[in-house]
Formats: C-alpha cells, structure tokens, sequence
C-alpha cells in the first residue's frame, strides 16, 4: 500500500510504500521534517512542532493510502 501525506508549509507531496500504516506515518512524518531542516522552512510552519510522537499520530489521522503512487509525489 502506498501512503502519502503533504509538507505542511511547501504542500509537496511525499510518499512511502509499506505494508504498515504505523511504519509509513513514521518514514513520512522524519522524511518531512528533514525536508523542512533540509529547505530551511522548520521555522516556518508549526505542524511538525509538537515532538515525535505525537506528530507521527496526526500524520497517521489523515495519511491517504491508495493502491497506486501519487503523480508527482516523491519518494521516501
């Protein structure tokens, strides 16, 4: 299954393919936290702000999943 979810400040979407939908919520919520570190946008947006472990479950709350990769998605 692939699961996507958007960077909360650029609006890119990411996504990941995993057989588990706790596993993809976390490679999604680091790799979108490392893009923001990477693009120098953390500061800018306050998704991503409240700690791991409860951002992992806000991500898991509203990840798409869907049987194909989102078109112009990128991968983590």
């Amino acid at each position: 299954m692939y699961y996507s979810h958007p960077c909360s400040y650029c609006v890119k979407i990411f996504f990941t393919f995993n057989e588990s939908k706790e596993r993809a919520s976390e490679i999604l919520y680091y790799g979108i936290k490392q893009h923001l570190i990477d693009y120098d946008e953390d500061h800018k947006e306050f998704q991503f702000d409240d700690g791991p472990s409860i951002d992992i479950n806000e991500v898991y709350a509203v990840v798409i999943e869907s049987n194909d990769p989102p078109a112009g998605g990128y991968e983590l």
